[in-house]
């Protein structure tokens, strides 16, 4: 578990909702000409939805606790209120799950509020619009996280990779350039 020292201006810029991005629109479908040379916009075909999400069925991060080098981070999790806890179990989890997913991410930090801020009940965490820094790069992830009655451990979760988030919005998206 890592911890930022962040000062005044950077608490309340972290602390403040942002702005969610703007909806990709629908691209206007080109005119064609019909027999009767009239202009008809051709038939726009619906986009076929976003990609499933990955549903895994072994929950990982309940394993990284148990390892000894995972010591610090158990007692670090037992400080924090239960909703920051949820958070971090969430983000542990999104870690070890894309790892384990794809071998050529190595995931060192999640954001889950980067892009759209994040959604939290008595026992789930949905991220829309979080991020994961692999490698030096941010990239666009979202994740439902589902947590046992206590808060105490993951028990469900699904999580979907996005495109590399852009440098020029790193700042923007309070995403830092270094861990």
């Amino acid at each position: 578990m890592s911890v930022d020292i962040l000062s005044p201006e950077q608490f309340e810029a972290e602390t403040n909702p942002r702005p969610a991005p703007q909806a990709l629109k629908t691209p206007v479908a080109p005119a064609s000409l019909s027999p009767g040379n009239a202009l008809v916009p051709e038939t726009v075909v619906p986009h076929a939805g976003s990609p499933a999400m990955i549903r895994p069925t072994e929950m990982l991060s309940a394993k990284t606790l148990a390892d000894p080098r995972s010591r610090q981070a158990r007692a670090d999790l037992a400080t924090l209120a239960s909703d920051e806890r949820m958070v971090q179990l969430c983000n542990l989890e999104a870690m070890d799950q894309i790892r384990k997913w794809r071998a050529d991410f190595q995931p060192e930090r999640v954001v889950p509020y980067a892009m759209v801020e994040e959604t939290i009940s008595a026992t789930s965490i949905t991220a829309n619009g979080a991020a994961f820094r692999s490698r030096r790069n941010w990239y666009a992830l979202k994740f439902t996280c589902e947590l046992a009655r206590d808060g105490e451990s993951v028990t469900g979760f699904a999580f979907l990779v996005g495109d590399p988030v852009s440098r020029e919005k790193w700042d923007e998206l309070g995403l830092p350039a270094v861990h």
